[in-house]
């Protein structure tokens, strides 16, 4: 399963990290000059940004996964959604998200899916590579950035 959204959800992923690492590289560099601020903070704040972003981009690609699979017929609904992002990338996501992106206005809770979780199994063996390839071009960005921040931050304590 290739999905094309795939590329842009990356870059927006890099420009999260950069903008954490850059923000704790000011925030450091503060704490230095001035010593204003906490650095478990600092750190703390970096890390929170981090992982919401890589949170944010495992499930826009699930999403748009099925984004496709409810054009192509598959009766996607907010829960369902919900219980796939759960089983493929091991945490629920927001239900605000699932139900701004597959709520049917009128649709109450009452009119389940009919999709069934044999009809998923297809979908979910086809996506999990995507899922895992997606992890392993995030873990490369991120701990680029890291090791870019963690020399600048040396440089800048003046310390080898």
């Amino acid at each position: 399963m290739l999905i094309a959204e795939r590329k842009s959800l990356l870059e927006t992923y890099e420009f999260e990290i950069e903008a954490a690492y850059v923000e704790l590289l000011e925030s450091f560099l503060a704490y230095l000059e001035r010593g204003a601020g906490d650095l478990s903070v600092m750190a703390g704040r970096c890390g929170a940004r981090v992982g919401a972003a890589h949170k944010r981009c495992k499930r826009g690609l699930v999403f748009a996964a099925l984004a496709t699979a409810l054009a192509e017929g598959l009766d996607i609904t907010p829960t369902v959604a919900e219980n796939l992002c759960a089983r493929l990338i091991g945490r629920g996501v927001d239900f605000r998200a699932a139900l701004q992106t597959f709520g049917t206005p009128g649709r109450t809770a009452a009119t389940k899916s009919s999709v069934r979780q044999a009809d998923l199994a297809g979908f979910e063996a086809a996506l999990a590579p995507e899922i895992h390839s997606l992890i392993s071009a995030m873990k490369v960005i991120r701990e680029r950035h890291r090791d870019g921040y963690a020399e600048k931050a040396k440089a800048a304590a003046g310390t080898s």
